[in-house]
């Protein structure tokens, strides 16, 4: 039984550490800026097609990914970086200055930055799973959010949680943290997930 148990945690953390090793891999191979938007597209796609199932995420599938998804995964990342750059950037000056109304200005830019986040992480779930126009994918990625504030705290606490550690063990970036960050909200979502596959049914 302890055995099955810690075979069972070391795949997944080896899963783990592979789809993250894909994501700066495939970063690298678009330059950086153009490749982190379709190699967060690639480590979606390859967890929701084949799961903890390790043999089955391989490189060869992740490059044909890579190039099936590049342009799709720039325009969802690129799109969602530019909001948040600039309610950052509006969050840093309101900072700046003191008073009451500012104090209130900084908890709204916070809280849309943290939907914006919880947001995008529903878009690269959705478009993982299913076939869906930019703009109906964007929609129902606002939308999921407003379907359970127990699960909006789940993905928010959780990332921040992940987000916490790497800064404390800064490898993390490297081995774990961003393929982490996509599990964790995929499987914190997955009640959301069964009510909207039982919708289409």
């Amino acid at each position: 039984m302890l055995g099955k148990a810690m075979e069972t945690l070391f795949i997944r953390v080896w899963v783990m550490m592979k789809l993250n090793l894909f994501f700066w891999l495939f970063s690298a191979a678009g330059g950086v800026f153009l490749g982190m938007g379709p190699a967060l597209k690639v480590i979606s796609e390859l967890f929701v097609a084949h799961g903890f199932e390790y043999k089955e995420i391989t490189l060869k599938e992740g490059w044909q990914l890579f190039k099936h998804h590049f342009q799709r995964g720039n325009v969802l990342f690129l799109g969602f970086a530019t909001i948040a750059v600039f309610l950052a950037y509006n969050l840093y000056l309101s900072l700046q200055v003191q008073g009451l109304l500012f104090l209130m200005i900084d908890f709204i830019l916070v809280f849309a930055l943290l939907y914006l986040f919880s947001t995008f992480m529903y878009v690269l779930i959705f478009d993982a799973n299913y076939d869906i126009s930019l703009g109906h994918l964007v929609r129902l990625g606002f939308t999921s959010n407003f379907s359970s504030f127990i699960t909006f705290l789940k993905m928010i606490i959780g990332s921040g949680m992940i987000l916490g550690f790497t800064w404390k063990y800064k490898g993390l970036i490297l081995f774990g943290t961003v393929a982490l960050l996509f599990i964790w909200n995929y499987l914190a979502t997955k009640y959301w997930r069964t009510e909207i596959e039982g919708r289409l049914e």
